[in-house]
C-alpha cells in the first residue's frame, strides 16, 4: 500500500475487548471471521472517502441486525417482555475535560453501537467504555468528549442523557421491526433531523415514551417507499401524529368524515389547479395515516385497509370528476340531448377498486360512461359534443389524481371498450354493444365487467348500466372457456420467470383465484343472486353457504385468498410497487423481512423466512386443485 492509505503510516488506536464467547462456531473458525470482517471494513474506512465511509458503515449495519435476525430465528424462544425495564442513567463531568455517562439496565442488542453514532450527531466522540454484566443487568459506562471537552452546561448534559434514553428505548424494540437494517439506519437519520429542529427538545421528550418507540421500530423498517414519500421530509409531523395520548386510537380520522373534509379542502380554492393541489395534497396524507394504521394498531387487517383505501379512491374520484366537470361546464356549457335534457354520466370502479380489494400501490381501474349524444350550450367558448366533453372530463379527471410514485392511486382507463384504441369516455349504447351478447368484447372483458361497481356520477344511470351488466353477464352471457382459457395462459406466459414465484401469476396464483370464482359467479349466479357482487370475498362466502363449495374447500380457499393478499401487500409495502410481486429468494434477508412484516413468528412453527414458501405452496395447490374440480382441466401454466 502507499503511504497515504498505509494503516501503519499514522497513530493506531487499540481497541482492547474482554469477554465470554457465545457461538456454537469454534473458536479458531470464529477468530477468522472477525478478523475477515475488520480487515474488510477498516480497508474500507481507511480509504478516506464518503462512498467507502459509506460502504463500511453500511457492512456493520449488516452485521449488527444479522445477529438480531439470528437472535429471532429461534424457535422456541420465549417471548421478550412488551416493555424495557426502567433505566438508570446519570450524566456527569468528570476529570480530563470529560463527560462521563453510566447507563445502568437490560441489555439490548446494538446499543452501544446505536449510542456511538447518536453522540456524533452531539459533536461528542467515546474515548473510553467498560462494561459490567451482573445477572440480567449491565452497566455501560462510557467517557466521551468534544473538541472544547465535557459538556458541562447543565442544557447540553440533559440533551445527552436524552439522546442516551432514546437510544436504549429503541434497540430494545429492534428486533421487533420487519427490517432491522433499515430501522437503525432511519432512527439515525430521524434523530439527526429531530436534533436541528427548533423544538428539538419537545420532540426528545416525546421520544422517551417507550410505546411511541415500539412503534418507530416497526415503522421505520416496514417499508422503503413509506419512508422515502412521507417519513424521512416530515419527522416534525410524525411525531405530532404519534403523540402518547393517540397511541390507544387510530391515526387516520374516520372514513366516514372524508367527503367533508374534500369538500372543506378544495373551500376558498382559487381556479382548478390549486383545488388539485389540496385535494391531492389530502389524499396524500390520508393513505400515510391509513398505512400507520394498518401497521402500527393492533387488530388491523387487509380487509381493513382495503375498506379504507377504497373509500379514499371512491370519494376522491367523485370529488376530482365533480370539480373537473364543474370546470368543463363553466368553459363550454352542460351537455344537453336534443330535448334540451341534461346528459348524465356515470363513473365505475372495475378490478381492485370495484371489488372493494385496493391495497398497498394499487392504481385505481375506471370506466366513464356518458348517456347519449348531444352538444354542449351556455358556455364561455363555442359548444363541443357530448363526445368531446366526457372524453375531456376523462382525461381531465385522470390528470387531475396525481400519484407520488408509479402504481400508487395511479388511474388506469384501459378496461374500457376496446382498450386503448377506444375513445376515454363511452356512450351508453357503445356499451351495450360492445359487451351485449353480439358484441365485440373478448371473454376476458366481459368477465371482467363482475367487478364493475358505480362510484360517481348519476346514481340513477349508473344502476341501469349495472341493470345491463347483470343482464349480459349473468343472464345472457356465455362465457367462451376455451377463448379465456387461451388468453389466461398467454398472461402466464407474460408474467411468470422460470424459477420465480409471483404471487399473482403463479399457477394458483391471486389472479388464478380471482378469475375462477368470477367464473363460477356467472355459472351460478342464476340460481343464486347472491353472487351477483363485486367483492370476492363476499362471493367466497356465498359459494360456501350455497353448497357450491364443502366446507373443507371453502376453508382452503379462503386461506389461500387471505394469505395471497397479505403476500402481495407485504411486498408492495416493502417495494413501493404493484409491479414487482415475486417472492424473495429462499435464504435471503428480503425474505426474512417479508416473513417479518407478515407477523410470522420464529418461535412458532420454525424459521419465520421457511414459514412463507411453505404456506405458499400451501395456497396456490389449494387454488390449482380448486379449478381441476370445478373445470376439469389444470389451471393455465401448471406444468
Amino acid at each position: 500500500p502507499t503511504a497515504a492509505n498505509d494503516p501503519m503510516s499514522h497513530g493506531v488506536i487499540v481497541d482492547h475487548f474482554v469477554g465470554r464467547l457465545e457461538t456454537d462456531i469454534a473458536f479458531e473458525s470464529w477468530c477468522r471471521l472477525v478478523r475477515d470482517e475488520m480487515i474488510a471494513v477498516l480497508g474500507l474506512v481507511n480509504q478516506r472517502d464518503e462512498t467507502t465511509a459509506g460502504k463500511a458503515k453500511r457492512r456493520v449495519n449488516q452485521l449488527v441486525t444479522q445477529r438480531l435476525s439470528s437472535r429471532s430465528r429461534q424457535a422456541g424462544s420465549p417471548a421478550p417482555p412488551p416493555y424495557l425495564a426502567p433505566v438508570e442513567i446519570d450524566v456527569q463531568p468528570v476529570e480530563d475535560g470529560q463527560t462521563r455517562i453510566i447507563v445502568t439496565g437490560e441489555d439490548t442488542a446494538a446499543f452501544l453501537y446505536s449510542l456511538a453514532t447518536a453522540l456524533s450527531l452531539q459533536g461528542l466522540s467515546i474515548e473510553r467504555v467498560r462494561i459490567r454484566s451482573r445477572g440480567d443487568r449491565v452497566e455501560d459506562v462510557l467517557d466521551v468528549s468534544n473538541e472544547r471537552g465535557a459538556a458541562s452546561q447543565a442544557d447540553a448534559l440533559g440533551r445527552i442523557r436524552v439522546v442516551t434514553l432514546i437510544t436504549k428505548q429503541f434497540t430494545y424494540f429492534l428486533d421487533r421491526s420487519p427490517d432491522a437494517l433499515k430501522a437503525l439506519e432511519r432512527f439515525e437519520q430521524l434523530v439527526e433531523e429531530i436534533l436541528r429542529h427548533e423544538q428539538a427538545g419537545r420532540w426528545m421528550d416525546l421520544l422517551r415514551d417507550p410505546r411511541i418507540m415500539e412503534d418507530l421500530a416497526k415503522l421505520l423498517g416496514a417499508s422503503d417507499f413509506l419512508w422515502e414519500d412521507f417519513i424521512r421530509s416530515r419527522a416534525d409531523v410524525l411525531l405530532s401524529i404519534m403523540r402518547p395520548e393517540s397511541i390507544d386510537r387510530r391515526f387516520c380520522p374516520p372514513s366516514e368524515t372524508l367527503p367533508l373534509r374534500m369538500q372543506e379542502a378544495i373551500e376558498g380554492a382559487v381556479g382548478l389547479e390549486e383545488q388539485c393541489d389540496r385535494l391531492n395534497r389530502l389524499k396524500d396524507e390520508e393513505i400515510f395515516l391509513i398505512d400507520l394504521d394498518h401497521i402500527l394498531v393492533p387488530g388491523s387487517d387487509f380487509r381493513q385497509l382495503s375498506e379504507r383505501l377504497t373509500r379514499l379512491a371512491e370519494t376522491l374520484v367523485a370529488s376530482a370528476a365533480s370539480v373537473v366537470y364543474a370546470d368543463l361546464v363553466r368553459s363550454y356549457g352542460r351537455p344537453v340531448d336534443e330535448e334540451g335534457k341534461e346528459v348524465a354520466y356515470a363513473v365505475f370502479g372495475l378490478g381492485k377498486l370495484g371489488g372493494v380489494a385496493l391495497g398497498y400501490a394499487s392504481d385505481i381501474e375506471l370506466m366513464f360512461l356518458y348517456r347519449g349524444a348531444g352538444h354542449t350550450s351556455g358556455g364561455k367558448r363555442t359548444g363541443i359534443t357530448c363526445e368531446e366533453f366526457f372524453k375531456l372530463l376523462a382525461r381531465e379527471t385522470r390528470r387531475f389524481i396525481r400519484t407520488k410514485r408509479e402504481g400508487i392511486f395511479e388511474v388506469d382507463l384501459r378496461l374500457r371498450p376496446y382498450g386503448n384504441e377506444g375513445p376515454l369516455a363511452v356512450s351508453f349504447g357503445q356499451f351495450r354493444s360492445y359487451y351485449g351478447p353480439d358484441g365485440r368484447a373478448h371473454a376476458f372483458e366481459r368477465l371482467a365487467l363482475v367487478r364493475l361497481r358505480w362510484i360517481a356520477g348519476d346514481a340513477a344511470f349508473g344502476y341501469r348500466v349495472e341493470q345491463d351488466r347483470d343482464r349480459f353477464v349473468y343472464d345472457e352471457g356465455r362465457i367462451d372457456l376455451d377463448a379465456l382459457w387461451e388468453v389466461w395462459q398467454k398472461q402466464h406466459e407474460q408474467k411468470e420467470e422460470p424459477g420465480r414465484l409471483n404471487a399473482k401469476y403463479s399457477p394458483g396464483g391471486l389472479s388464478d383465484l380471482e378469475t375462477a370464482v368470477m367464473l363460477l359467479q356467472v355459472k351460478h349466479a342464476g340460481g343464486v343472486p347472491q353472487l351477483r357482487s363485486p367483492r370476492l370475498s363476499v362471493v367466497i362466502t356465498s359459494l360456501g353457504r350455497a353448497g357450491i363449495l364443502d366446507a373443507r374447500e371453502y376453508a382452503e380457499l379462503f386461506g389461500a385468498y387471505n394469505f395471497l393478499r397479505r403476500v402481495i401487500n407485504a411486498l408492495r409495502m416493502v417495494r413501493g410497487t404493484a409491479r414487482d410481486l415475486f417472492l424473495p429468494a429462499r435464504g435471503s434477508d428480503e425474505l426474512l423481512h417479508l416473513a417479518r412484516r407478515m407477523g410470522y413468528d420464529p418461535r412458532e412453527g420454525g424459521a419465520a423466512e421457511e414459514q412463507v414458501p411453505r404456506a405458499f405452496e400451501e395456497a396456490t395447490a389449494a387454488v390449482r386443485g380448486f379449478i381441476r374440480r370445478h373445470f376439469g382441466r389444470d389451471c393455465p401454466g401448471a406444468a
